[in-house]
């Protein structure tokens, strides 16, 4: 198999070729996941990503293809399993070769976990690929964040700001625990329609359904990064008077600054992706002949492969 990147990754054997998240609409493609630099319409996804499209995009067409089913796509036997990374998102088995797209093996409380699978050829994300980029342990992690919001929520409501999708319901999912009422805004809530569409159980309010007399109450709000600071839209200006306690939470915060940088109360560095460790465990266990990193850090990677596992890494070139 040839394996390269250009508008996309393209599997290539003989006369074959499928592509796997393209960057912009392919038929007969694979799509990993439902975050916006890897979502494209008209290929091949799981339900749940091909809710997520048409939630985010307002529109959008694909095959369905649930996890475990094995299907031919362009000559290729191609099957999807759990990436543990978001709702719906999902590992790419193209005969003996496996794309990882962006994944965790440790999963979260609204998905699955990425199990290891032997194959020839690995396709792995390498957003945390430099040997730097480890985690505190992730219950670690969420026991200080359930604490500091307890202790906040002593004193009034309290903000988290997380990515729209992914990382906002899996806070929904963790606050639930406190039995705290949540309220996110109107985006979050929609997508999270459809992780309880699915069988997910998360508990929330919308924003514009708060009378103003509950507005001051103690809850959690869960609200895009944006919108931890002014200037705010004015359809939500009054959440800047209620001088809420924020936090950031993203796995980047392990490795920067964000609180000092936009003025938050606090920081928790909670990630959807699995660390350097994480990757390269889970490389290990596949066992493969050859390995493509690819996207962000993937020459770091390639270079950590080759020098501690002894296996052939090509980093792709690629957004």
């Amino acid at each position: 198999m040839r394996v390269t990147y250009d508008g996309g990754i393209r599997v290539q054997d003989g006369l074959r070729e499928i592509v796997l998240d393209p960057s912009r609409k392919t038929p007969g493609s694979v799509v990993s996941h439902g975050h916006l630099d890897h979502l494209t319409s008209g290929g091949m996804m799981t339900p749940e990503t091909l809710e997520v499209l048409r939630i985010r995009k307002g529109t959008g067409d694909g095959v369905e293809l649930p996890y475990g089913k094995e299907v031919d796509r362009e000559g290729f036997a191609v099957r999807l399993s759990d990436a543990g990374h978001v709702f719906g998102s999902a590992m790419v088995r193209v005969d003996d070769l496996l794309y990882t797209g962006d994944f965790n093996p440790e999963g979260g409380a609204t998905c699955g976990k990425a199990v290891p699978e032997k194959v020839h050829t690995l396709i792995v994300d390498a957003t945390y690929g430099k040997p730097t980029f480890n985690f505190p342990p992730k219950h670690e992690v969420e026991a200080d964040l359930l604490t500091w919001l307890e202790m906040e929520l002593a004193d009034g409501p309290v903000a988290l700001g997380g990515y729209e999708f992914g990382k906002s319901q899996e806070l929904i999912a963790l606050v639930n625990r406190l039995g705290v009422e949540v309220a996110v805004s109107d985006r979050i809530a929609d997508l999270a329609d459809a992780y309880v569409r699915h069988g997910i159980r998360l508990q929330y309010r919308r924003l514009s359904d708060l009378s103003d007399a509950e507005r001051r109450d103690p809850r959690v709000y869960i609200l895009p990064p944006g919108w931890l600071r002014p200037p705010l839209d004015e359809s939500v200006s009054w959440l800047g008077s209620l001088r809420l306690r924020a936090a950031y939470v993203s796995g980047w915060a392990a490795f920067f600054d964000f609180s000092r940088r936009y003025g938050l109360d606090a920081q928790f560095p909670l990630s959807d992706h699995g660390d350097f460790e994480d990757v390269m465990g889970f490389i290990e266990a596949c066992a493969p002949r050859r390995v493509y990193p690819v996207f962000s850090h993937a020459p770091d990677l390639a270079r950590e492969v080759e020098r501690r596992l002894r296996i052939r890494a090509e980093p792709l070139r690629g957004r």
